[in-house]
């Protein structure tokens, strides 16, 4: 199973000396941990893995195909050919002598690309610090916060890894820790972020406001366990010279310190001071809001571990309140808990799943009730014009279609030029992974959906879509053991080019403790 949950007036981006005074406090700290450990003996381990590849990406469409990008954390390019090098560095320091047992983890990776030009990016770069059951980090962490199966899913409803990590500051438990006054049956995982979105032409400095809390009933070791919680994301803040009178004031939307705790519990004020804030930031509710309401069950079988799971998606109070039901993401997984008999294929993993997001909670602001509105319109934002995006790339489920992704002619299409152009979506995805007697490693995702477009432009017709991808791991003898990858995706229908590419690459990894 996979559960990730991994002063002035207002917010700005920390400079390279905050930077640099965050990481010597952090230090400062462990240090002071460690001297006031009982044991004058300390033992320090540090393991160190570094790992460098070189690929390659083709098609037959200068855009490439769904899955050789999606889902990968924002670092392969929309257009094809590319080429890619990329290097990076893992550590991990613990003081397994102590009685809480600090640590400490890091990670920087940069990679070069090549496209129709150049360029060098940074996608993970982050330090961490653990002390007994908490953790504290700051930086870009590569993360899928959301229950349910990651390794294989179609993507989590509102943060999977299909965008690049931005930067945050978290604070949260390592992992589920158990209430001490329930024996260990119960438990809570929980995480509080504050994050910089990247500016974009539509929108500057916009901050992410981010917690999640889950629980769980049953012990470890039970063979039944259960699931669930919530995860809420905000996007605030900010400047656009986009937004106009009755969006904004002059283009800003409210960023100070007295703003955030009405972003943190998404509610109006009893009282709003005319001068500072719009109609829409008391309708927004001070921010972009989206998020999921998630639950799942865990059951331990004989030989396989199996994982149903549930996220119903939010925008605002009636997805809190179940009126865009059925809408959300059902998964079933299955994994191997033994090692497989010696065979010349062995079949480890398994997952299906179902994703609807047609009903919105009807297709109209007016549904009846005074208290809830319908037209939920998922990942579009009347004040955020790049919708739930970073980097051009949606920062959920990437089935929910940015604009620039689908056809030419659904781009055409008269209406606003939305963000997303494609939010009320009926998907099947399924998914399976195995090994070779060789120990070769052979992994296959295949998504049928069908696209309708958003409420208020819809296709003139329903869009069928066949996505799917092969991938393969081979370890070889060259370099003292490093392994050759290779893919074959195809895209086939009317919402995106139909396409038919490539992936080859050789990845080297070595460690030192």
């Amino acid at each position: 199973m996979t559960l990730r949950l991994e002063a002035r007036s207002t917010m700005t981006m920390p400079t390279i000396n905050q930077a640099r005074l965050f990481g010597t406090v952090l230090l400062n700290l462990v240090a002071y941990l460690l001297v006031a450990q009982p044991d004058t003996t300390v033992t320090v381990r540090h393991n160190l893995m570094h790992y460098a590849e070189a690929g390659g990406l083709a098609s037959g469409s200068p855009q490439t195909p769904f899955w050789l990008r999606a889902n990968q954390y924002g670092i392969v390019p929309l257009s094809s050919p590319a080429g890619m090098v990329r290097v990076g560095s893992t550590g991990h320091v613990t003081w397994p002598a102590g009685r809480l047992k600090p640590s400490v983890r890091y990670g920087i990776e940069a990679i070069g690309l090549q496209t129709r030009t150049a360029a060098v990016i940074i996608p993970e770069a982050f330090v961490s610090a653990g002390l007994g059951k908490f953790h504290l980090y700051a930086g870009r962490k590569r993360e899928v916060i959301g229950l349910g199966d990651s390794t294989l899913s179609s993507g989590f409803y509102s943060w999977s890894q299909n965008a690049r990590p931005m930067p945050k500051v978290q604070f949260g438990t390592n992992g589920f820790v158990a209430i001490p006054f329930t024996r260990g049956i119960v438990a809570v995982n929980a995480l509080y972020a504050h994050g910089w979105f990247p500016g974009t032409d539509s929108m500057q400095q916009s901050y992410l406001h981010q917690k999640t809390l889950y629980g769980r009933i049953g012990k470890p070791g039970w063979r039944v366990k259960l699931y669930g919680g919530l995860v809420h994301n905000v996007q605030w803040g900010g400047y656009s010279r986009f937004l106009g009178k009755g969006l904004s004031r002059n283009g800003r939307l409210p960023s100070s310190l007295k703003d955030y705790p009405y972003v943190i519990i998404a509610k109006e004020p009893s009282q709003l001071e005319t001068d500072n804030y719009s109609r829409h930031d008391r309708i927004n509710r001070f921010g972009n809001h989206v998020g999921s309401m998630d639950i799942g069950v865990e059951i331990s079988l004989p030989t396989w571990t199996a994982l149903t799971y549930y996220q119903h998606p939010f925008d605002d109070k009636s997805g809190l309140a179940l009126y865009n039901l059925p809408d959300g993401l059902y998964g079933l997984s299955l994994k191997r808990r033994q090692p497989a008999p010696a065979a010349f294929f062995s079949l480890n993993h398994l997952l299906v799943e179902y994703l609807t997001t047609l009903s919105q909670s009807g297709s109209t602001v007016d549904i009846g009730d005074s208290h809830y509105e319908g037209l939920d319109d998922y990942f579009n934002n009347f004040q955020y014009l790049d919708g739930w995006t970073s980097g051009r790339r949606a920062l959920g489920t990437p089935f929910l279609t940015p604009r620039r992704e689908v056809r030419q002619d659904l781009q055409a299409l008269p209406g606003r030029a939305w963000a997303i152009s494609n939010n009320r979506v009926q998907l099947l995805h399924a998914g399976f992974a195995g090994t070779f007697r060789s120990r070769a490693a052979v992994e296959v995702l295949v998504s049928l959906s069908r696209n309708y477009g958003l409420f208020r432009v819809p296709f003139p017709a329903v869009v069928g879509q066949f996505s799917g991808v092969a991938r393969i791991t081979v370890p070889v003898s060259w370099l003292s053991g490093a392994q050759l990858g290779a893919a074959i995706a195809v895209d086939q229908g009317q919402l995106l080019p139909n396409n038919l590419g490539g992936w080859l690459s050789l990845r080297k990894t070595w460690s030192r403790k």
